[in-house]
């Protein structure tokens, strides 16, 4: 006995196989979004490095470019694209709650009921094993993918821990290829490896609407804010503060900058966030988010400006500045006289996207007063 489904939708690259991208790539093959042609080598649909050649931007719906819009749409409507980290590298409690630590893999109770919710399907949560067999048969059958979890120790440290099931055979599982993926998965789990089943069912209205998403994402912002993560940076970092560079050993001070180095890794999240919101400077570009509710009253006037700083002089230049960091730690030179001087320029740099983060905060605490669905 054997069924299995024609699954041709890629995976970001931004990610492994979190529970966000295999939702991504699950939603848009239910949703039968067309991921268009490539008439051009790209060389992401091989599992190789993209080396930014630009064509897919001038189509805009390659296969990578369309999923990568869903994804970063859900990544931000969860909350996760803003999301910042402690400088001990101890999991926030946002990030726990949006499942940013480890072996969740964005796969919380928290996140996943919020992303059926706002996609409009209707899920049940199986973890009983004995049933796993049935349900994944039975959801084949239907023509529905199944988002599976793995058990933590049948995966290598850092690679993804959930799988999209698109068929069985006798009693084999088939998966589709994962190439772009981060450290992919090379074919199927056995059904003793699988820990927790997504059985999606039925269409339904969205329980979730842009309102809810928008609120999620205040409800990470003030966290950040309110916690002084980027506080701590600066203090760790800056030349004069109590518990500055020039209060502690060398190894110390590479250590302290190699930290920052990490997190802006982590900042580049800012990236997917400002990509939503650029959909909106180009009415043709927002049209793929209307089938989602509420997602249209983004494309108001009243918005135009909040967009365009959010885009931006605010996320645009994080990004960028975040890029500057990684660079200054890459290519710092201890032995030079300059080089007691590096915790200013790190600690300005923060400062400003501390600043641009309370901007962000501010432009869609306002989008909420007007947009409440």
């Amino acid at each position: 006995m054997k069924n299995s489904l024609v699954f041709n939708i890629p995976f970001n690259s931004f990610r492994s196989t979190d529970f966000l991208n295999c939702f991504t790539s699950t939603y848009m093959y239910l949703e039968g979004i067309n991921v268009g042609k490539v008439d051009y080598e790209c060389r992401q649909l091989t599992g190789k490095p993209c080396n930014s050649c630009g064509k897919c931007g001038k189509g805009g719906s390659t296969p990578i470019s369309v999923q990568e819009k869903y994804f970063f749409l859900f990544d931000t409507m969860c909350g996760r694209s803003s999301l910042r980290c402690r400088f001990d590298d101890e999991p926030s409690e946002m990030q726990k709650l949006i499942g940013e630590t480890g072996t969740d893999d964005c796969g919380t109770d928290y996140t996943v009921a919020f992303l059926f919710g706002f996609a409009g399907y209707e899920y049940r949560k199986l973890t009983v094993s004995g049933e796993f067999r049935d349900a994944v048969i039975a959801s084949i059958d239907k023509n529905k993918p199944v988002i599976a979890k793995v058990k933590t120790t049948t995966v290598e440290p850092g690679s993804g821990y959930f799988r999209v099931i698109t068929g069985y055979d006798g009693d084999a599982l088939i998966c589709p290829d994962f190439t772009n993926a981060q450290k992919k998965p090379e074919g199927a789990p056995a059904y003793e490896e699988l820990d927790v089943l997504y059985i999606i069912g039925d269409k339904i209205a969205p329980r979730y609407t842009l309102t809810d998403g928008l609120k999620r994402i205040q409800k990470v912002m003030e966290h950040n804010i309110n916690e002084n993560y980027w506080g701590v940076y600066t203090e760790k970092t800056g030349l004069y503060t109590a518990d500055g560079l020039n209060t502690v050993s060398l190894e110390e001070k590479k250590a302290r900058l190699k930290r920052v180095a990490q997190t802006m890794w982590h900042t580049f999240n800012c990236h997917n966030f400002a990509e939503v919101f650029r959909k909106y400077q180009n009415d043709k570009d927002a049209s793929v988010y209307d089938r989602f509710s509420g997602m249209e009253k983004l494309r108001s006037p009243e918005f135009r400006k909040l967009i365009n700083r959010i885009a931006g002089p605010c996320y645009g230049y994080t990004h960028d500045l975040a890029w500057a960091l990684i660079g200054l730690e890459a290519c710092a030179d201890w032995t030079k006289h300059a080089s007691r001087y590096y915790g200013e320029m790190v600690q300005l740099t923060l400062s400003q996207i501390a600043k641009n983060d309370a901007e962000v905060l501010a432009a869609v605490k306002e989008i909420i007063s007007k947009a409440v669905t």
